[in-house]
C-alpha cells in the first residue's frame, strides 16, 4: 500500500526510487519551510476543559516496547515534514485536534487529552519506528481509552451508507441467471467500488466494530491490546524462537511481564510438543532416531512420530536455543469465558482504523498543504493530483487524477482516509 509513498508525496515523479514506509525511507524535500498561508479546516479556541487525568511525572514512552528501525536515508526530510502543529482542542467537536496546520484534521474524541497526547506522540514516532508498530499503539489507544477520530467516524458512516444503498439497488434490479452466490459476490464487489477505498482491506471495516463489551475491554486492558494482538496471533501454547537482536524481542520480553508468556529459563513448564513444532522438518528429521516416514513428514505427524521415541524431550532441548525461547501459555484464567477468535477480529478492526488513519496522519503531514514546512511563496503556484491508477484506486481519486490548482485553493489533502494521491507542483 505504501510503495514509493515519500516519493510520491514529495512531488517526485514515478520513477523516483521507490521506498517503503515501513522501512522509513526518507529524502529530503524540494521544497523549504517557511511560513503558512493555507488555512486549516480544523477550528481551535486555546481553552479547553481541564485534563481528565493528569500525566504523570514519569511516563514511559507510548512506544517503549518496539524497537526503533534503522533509518538507511536521511531522516532530516521526514523530521521536519512530520511537524503538524500544537494539539488543539476543538469546543465544537469536544476533542483535541492533534494536526492543525494540514488541511486534513484528525480530532481525537471520546477520551482525556492525555490520551489524546499520547495519540499525537504515536504518530510522531512514524520518524523512527515500522509504521505497523505506530498502528498497534495507536489501535491499543482506540479500544483501552476509548479514543476514536470524529473525522474518520463521520467517514466510515458515509461509505457504510453508500455500501449498503448501492447494495440495496443492485439487488432490486438484479436480473442475472447466474446462482444467487455468484451473484451475491458480483454485487457486493459493484457495492465496493462504489466507495472511496484505496485500500484492500477496506471492506473489512464495513460490517466489522471495535470492541465494545465491558468485561472483553477489561481483559484487554488486564493483559494490553499489543500484548493480547501478538498472543493471538502467534497462538496460545506454542513455542515461538525470537533471536536477541530481533526487531520483535522487546515485545515478547513485554508478554512474559504480562503474563502471556515464558523464556526458554523455565524450560522444565514448556511442553514437549510446542518445542517440536517449532522446528523445522529439517530440524525435526535430525532430532529423530529413525528416518522419519515419508507419509510423516508434514509437521503434524512428524511431531507425532518423534513424540513416540524415547528421550526426545532432552534431545529437543539440546537442539533449541533456549536464550531465543518464548512459550506462549495456554489461555490464561482471565480470558476464559472470552471468544479468543471474536475479540481478535474485534481488535483487528481497530487495528485496521488506525491503519488508515494514521497512513492519512503521515500523508497530510507530508503534504505541501501542510503550511509547517511550505511556504507563503508557494500558494499561487499551481499543483496538480497525481495517482497511480492501479487496482486499489478508487473512483474518485481515478476523477481527481490530472486536476490543478493553487496551492491555496486546495482545501483538503489528501483526498479522503486511505487516499495515495500526491500533489505535484507544475513547472514553468
Amino acid at each position: 500500500m505504501f510503495k514509493a509513498l515519500i516519493d510520491r508525496l514529495l512531488g517526485r515523479t514515478e520513477s523516483a526510487r521507490a521506498e517503503s514506509l515501513k522501512d522509513h525511507g526518507a529524502t529530503t524535500s524540494l521544497m523549504v519551510p517557511t511560513e503558512a498561508v493555507i488555512q486549516t479546516s480544523c477550528e481551535v479556541s486555546a481553552s479547553h476543559p481541564p485534563t481528565e487525568a493528569p500525566e504523570p511525572k514519569q511516563r514511559p514512552d507510548v512506544l517503549f516496547a518496539y524497537s526503533p528501525v534503522k533509518l538507511d536515508d536521511n531522516p532530516l526530510a521526514v523530521r521536519v515534514v512530520r511537524k503538524t502543529g500544537t494539539i488543539t482542542w476543538v469546543p465544537q467537536l469536544e476533542g483535541w485536534c492533534i494536526n492543525p496546520s494540514t488541511t486534513f484534521p484528525l480530532t481525537v474524541v471520546g477520551t482525556n487529552e492525555e490520551t489524546a497526547r499520547q495519540v499525537r506522540e504515536a504518530m510522531d514516532g512514524l520518524v523512527d519506528y515500522n509504521f505497523e508498530d505506530v498502528a498497534e499503539v495507536v489501535a491499543g489507544l482506540m479500544v483501552e481509552h476509548g479514543a476514536r477520530f470524529h473525522e474518520f467516524e463521520d467517514y466510515l458512516t458515509e461509505q457504510r451508507r453508500v455500501y449498503n444503498s448501492t447494495l440495496a439497488a443492485k439487488r432490486a434490479a438484479r436480473t442475472s441467471k447466474k446462482s444467487s452466490h455468484e451473484e451475491n459476490d458480483d454485487i457486493e464487489n459493484e457495492a465496493l467500488d462504489a466507495l472511496d477505498k484505496c485500500s484492500n482491506e477496506f471492506e473489512m471495516l464495513i460490517e466489522g466494530d471495535y470492541p465494545s463489551d465491558p468485561a472483553e475491554i477489561t481483559a484487554i486492558r488486564r493483559f494490553g491490546y499489543g500484548n493480547l494482538m501478538s498472543y493471538f496471533g502467534t497462538g496460545a501454547d506454542t513455542v515461538k524462537i525470537v533471536s536477541p537482536d530481533h526487531r520483535e524481542r522487546p515485545g515478547f520480553d513485554v508478554l512474559v511481564r504480562a503474563g502471556l508468556a515464558m523464556t526458554g529459563a523455565a524450560i522444565s513448564d514448556i511442553p514437549t510438543r510446542a518445542l517440536l513444532h517449532a522446528m523445522t522438518i529439517k530440524e525435526l528429521q535430525s532430532l529423530s532416531l529413525r528416518p522419519i516416514p515419508t507419509k510423516s513428514r508434514k509437521k503434524d505427524l512428524a511431531v507425532e512420530y518423534l513424540l513416540g521415541q524415547d528421550n526426545v524431550r532432552e534431545r529437543a532441548i539440546a537442539g533449541i536455543p533456549l536464550e531465543a525461547v518464548y512459550y506462549l501459555v495456554p489461555l490464561p484464567g482471565a480470558l476464559t469465558g472470552h471468544d479468543p477468535g471474536g475479540m481478535q477480529e474485534r481488535m483487528g478492526f481497530a487495528w485496521r482504523v488506525a491503519d488508515l488513519v494514521v497512513a492519512t496522519y503521515f500523508a497530510a503531514a507530508l503534504a505541501p498543504t501542510n503550511r509547517e514546512y511550505e511556504g507563503k511563496h508557494l500558494a499561487a503556484k499551481r499543483f496538480r493530483v497525481s495517482n497511480t491508477r492501479d487496482v486499489l484506486t478508487c473512483r474518485s481519486c481515478r476523477k481527481s487524477h490530472g486536476q490543478s490548482k493553487p496551492l491555496a485553493d486546495w482545501n483538503q489533502f489528501p483526498l479522503h482516509f486511505g487516499c495515495r494521491c500526491s500533489l505535484q507542483i507544475i513547472g514553468g
